[in-house]
């Protein structure tokens, strides 16, 4: 994928890293990860359930992270990163406070982390 053509801004997960994130797991933005769960292939709440283990690219270093995205449950889901999470988190050096921004690639089937510069898509307004 050419990363200097806008990014559809529906597949960005935003998270500022909170205490527990840096700790334990970290929950994703309900909202945001729902979004991105529609272009997902073969992922619904209930396998998410048991995990699923997602590719993370970090293209400024070249490193490929495997992490398990998980769900609490199907009534009221929270979602989060469990396996894996901890050796991205420090191999990438992050901190309370920092703010890591994932972007869905679905061609790829692969987040990719926005630690670059890139343009997103701006909505179509009627005329």
């Amino acid at each position: 994928m050419n990363y200097n053509e806008p990014l559809d801004p529906a597949m960005i997960i935003t998270k500022e890293l909170s205490k527990s994130d840096v700790v334990g797991n970290m929950t994703l933005p309900k909202a945001e990860v729902m979004s991105v769960l529609t272009k997902m292939n073969n992922v619904t709440n209930e396998n998410l359930q048991n995990g699923v283990e997602v590719q993370v690219h970090d293209l400024m270093e070249n490193d490929l992270y495997t992490v398990t995205l998980k769900t609490t449950g199907i009534d009221n889901p929270k979602y989060y990163f469990g396996t894996g999470w901890s050796i991205m988190k420090h191999s990438l050096d992050l901190e309370v406070g920092h703010v890591l921004k994932l972007y869905w690639n679905q061609l790829e089937n692969k987040f990719v982390v926005l630690n670059f510069q890139y343009n997103v898509m701006q909505p179509m307004i009627p005329v």
